[in-house]
């Protein structure tokens, strides 16, 4: 990993162990583990900011079609639901 241009190559060992000290500090009163400590910064370095957008639907996907021909209902439901006597049970 390439150190900062800010940073010359001889401190950056010393400033690791520093920002480690720190770290071990902070966790010591908190009751975290380390990896749980660096596992909660990557799942929140890996987590989107926004919600990604919602996936388009395919064609018909969730959509029940029900196709009935004419003559397969019989004459007298056709009769009932026209007169409104048609209810569901």
């Amino acid at each position: 990993m390439p150190v900062e241009s800010w940073i010359k190559p001889d401190e950056a060992p010393e400033m690791a162990a520093s920002a480690t000290a720190m770290i071990d500090a902070a966790l010591t009163g908190s009751g975290l583990a380390r990896d749980t400590y660096w596992a909660a910064v990557r799942k929140g370095y890996n987590t989107p900011y926004n919600a990604p957008p919602p996936r388009k639907r395919a064609a018909g996907d969730g959509v029940l079609t029900i196709a009935v021909s004419a003559e397969s209902v019989p004459v007298s439901l056709i009769a009932q639901a026209a007169a409104g006597d048609l209810h569901a049970s």
